[in-house]
């Protein structure tokens, strides 16, 4: 049975992305990551993949891009705010954690998680990637980006006065490692975008 990440962490960053939603700070995804989904959307229409799961989706700021793409979207956040910024757009983004999604088993043929798994601790990792994967079916390609680095568990406390979220930088090596421990790691890169000790990270994954 899975390890829950505890509670504090959780309701921290609950209450960050609420507060965030609330506010509207989320900004246009531009550069890097347009280009990174726009190479994951080509891959998903040579594989054949009807629809994609989007995990720590936010608002849903990539889903009118796979929408558009024909691609059958969902999102899973853990604010509700997000669900409703998101319904506003006119797209689906459920209120749930990584490590509980409430879906049937096998019913995705991609995942897309970007920015999601830096905010979990090394030690719940595993635990939290057996459960995002049981949604996918077999073989599903599975995009993740984060935030790594060799700085460890720190609190970010900058962007949203009065709210703290945790930060698990990771190396690229740790990260594969950990990854692989549930999935087949096909790719893995480094972008350098952050400041001192931070990076941001990429892999394909591909579920068994």
């Amino acid at each position: 049975m899975a390890e829950p990440i505890d509670h504090r962490t959780r309701s921290d960053l609950r209450a960050f992305y609420e507060e965030e939603a609330r506010l509207r700070l989320r900004k246009p995804l531009k550069g890097k990551r347009v280009e990174l989904r726009n190479e994951f959307l080509e891959q998903l229409g040579r594989e054949r993949c009807a629809s994609v799961l989007d995990f720590g989706s936010g608002p849903g700021g990539d889903g009118a891009a796979f929408e558009e793409a024909g691609h059958r979207y969902l999102g899973i956040d853990l604010a509700h705010g997000n669900g409703v910024l998101a319904a506003e757009a006119g797209l689906t983004v459920l209120q749930s954690s990584l490590d509980a999604p409430p879906l049937r088993p096998e019913s995705f043929d991609a995942g897309w998680s970007m920015s999601a798994l830096m905010h979990v601790p090394e030690r719940h990792v595993v635990d939290t990637l057996s459960q995002m994967v049981v949604p996918l079916r077999s073989g599903a390609p599975l995009s993740v980006g984060l935030w790594g680095g060799s700085a460890g568990d720190v609190q970010g406390t900058e962007a949203i006065e009065g709210h703290r979220r945790l930060f698990s930088l990771r190396s690229v090596e740790a990260n594969a490692e950990l990854f692989a421990t549930c999935n087949a790691v096909e790719s893995q890169q480094r972008w350098d975008l952050g400041p001192e000790m931070w990076e941001y990270q990429v892999f394909l994954l591909r579920v068994p």
